[in-house]
């Protein structure tokens, strides 16, 4: 009897919990210094769960490195700043080197996965703080690895604007095939 209320339990639980989507690609290194910087392929994760009502979804990507270590991050996407900084032509394409209205994706490192992680593979032993994806029109897809999160200051207009990002703090920038 008790098994049986268990597994009413957990079966509830699984119709009670909100739904969530998966997708999986094998990222192949697109150029030498990708190569050189994380191994030939990276399988990275994109999973989304929906939010309560009027919320935005929960989007983690988790790339994992041929070895098994894993970096987790969660897209900004609930922040003025965030989607500020996203935006077509934005702070973050322009730190990604993109010249027209391309519009990128941020995401930040999930809680306990920065700060002397034995997981980081790419940024040095402490990981990014942040990454900035875009998906080229070829199929390709840039990661740029990030020290600091952007940051943002108000203007004498009352309008916020990104302060300029340095160089210095860009740890990587990385290219890959979708395969």
């Amino acid at each position: 009897m008790k098994k049986l209320i268990l597994a009413a339990g957990v079966l509830l639980a699984a119709c009670a919990s909100q739904p969530v989507s998966e997708t999986r690609a094998t990222l192949t290194a697109a150029d030498a210094s990708t190569s050189l910087a994380v191994g030939e392929r990276v399988a990275e994760t994109l999973t989304s769960r929906a939010a309560g009502e009027g919320m935005d979804p929960v989007v983690t990507l988790t790339l994992r490195h041929a070895d098994g270590r894993t970096l987790s991050f969660q897209e900004g996407n609930h922040t003025n700043d965030d989607l500020a900084a996203q935006a077509a032509g934005g702070p973050l394409a322009q730190i990604m080197g993109l010249q027209g209205q391309e519009t990128t994706t941020l995401y930040h490192a999930v809680s306990g996965e920065r700060g002397g992680s034995e997981a980081a593979f790419f940024c040095g032993p402490q990981g990014p703080a942040a990454i900035g994806r875009y998906d080229a029109p070829d199929g390709s897809t840039r990661y740029v690895g990030l020290r600091e999160p952007i940051q943002w200051e108000t203007r004498p207009d009352g309008q916020p604007e990104a302060v300029p990002y340095s160089p210095d703090a860009v740890c990587a920038r990385l290219q890959f095939r979708r395969g």
